[in-house]
């Protein structure tokens, strides 16, 4: 006999008619904090992409896990480039900080479905997929017998 067990979590995302804005937002204030003299240290970028990376992935839940780092790539490299237009030196150190930032956001993600993948946890029917009709098709629950 299985009891079911109901956790209410507080819902901390925004609506999918948001998450346009709510990336813009994100990567612009991103942006101009990168470009401060006073977050040039790479520790400080470090915590500033991570905490970005943190924050999308909060806001935005709905959104693949690959389109945020995906995001977050061109954010560095804006964020990277554009001191150059001004006669500025492209910095290995702040780069390597940004990067390492948004890889420690992202790596507990891809983890975890690592985890879940090994313990069986895969759909039958990926999302967008289609029957010949053109009808979408609906995943099939895979339940797993306890061991």
């Amino acid at each position: 006999m299985t009891q079911g067990l109901t956790i209410a979590l507080f819902n901390a995302s925004a609506p999918r008619r948001v998450y346009p804005y709510a990336a813009a937002g994100i990567a612009l204030i991103t942006l101009t904090l990168s470009w401060m003299p006073a977050l040039s240290e790479p520790l400080l970028r470090l915590v500033l992409f991570y905490s970005a990376m943190s924050l999308a992935y909060i806001t935005m839940p709905l959104v693949r896990r690959g389109d945020i780092p995906l995001m977050a790539s061109w954010v560095i490299l804006i964020s990277e480039l554009t001191p150059c237009i001004f006669g500025q030196m492209l910095s290995p150190e702040r780069v390597a900080a940004d990067t390492f930032g948004v890889f420690m956001a992202t790596a507990p993600i891809y983890i975890a479905r690592i985890r879940q993948v090994h313990q069986g946890d895969i759909r039958a029917a990926r999302r967008r997929t289609q029957d010949e009709s053109g009808a979408p098709v609906t995943a099939v629950k895979i339940q797993r017998a306890d061991i």
